[in-house]
């Protein structure tokens, strides 16, 4: 007769997890923001003075598109500026994802009724459906 390894038993608590790491994560997340803010209004600013430039010798995305892309791509500051929104875009998906991902572990975890000690418990009120659009 086979011998049948003994049925595992779910944790009765989930792991807590530690604020510290949680608040870690979210002033990076706040701060990727910021960063992403800053940089695409760099990149645009850099754009719009590419475009003015450029514009002035009659080179535009609607009279000459292919030297309009050609120019655009032999730019280095333009494409610096971009890389940097790039980076920050995907710090921003990176951290989120990360909270996002605890969040709903712990939730999936969790025992029934009881709320996540990484996230107070939220206050409802009546006015709850004021934000939704009519």
């Amino acid at each position: 007769m086979p011998v049948l390894p003994a049925p595992r038993t779910a944790p009765a608590d989930p792991p807590p997890i530690p604020r510290e790491y949680v608040r870690y994560l979210r002033n990076r997340l706040l701060e990727a923001e910021a960063g992403l803010t800053a940089m695409t209004d760099r990149y645009e600013r850099t754009k719009a003075r590419f475009d003015r430039c450029y514009a002035r010798q009659g080179i535009t995305p609607d009279t000459d598109i292919v030297n309009y892309l050609n120019a655009k791509a032999m730019n280095p500051e333009l494409r610096f500026w971009y890389a940097k929104v790039e980076h920050f875009q995907r710090e921003l998906s990176a951290y989120g994802a990360a909270l996002t991902g605890l969040e709903a572990a712990h939730r999936m975890l969790a025992p029934d009724g009881r709320p996540s000690p990484v996230e107070p418990q939220r206050v409802r009120t009546a006015r709850r459906g004021l934000n939704r659009a009519g």
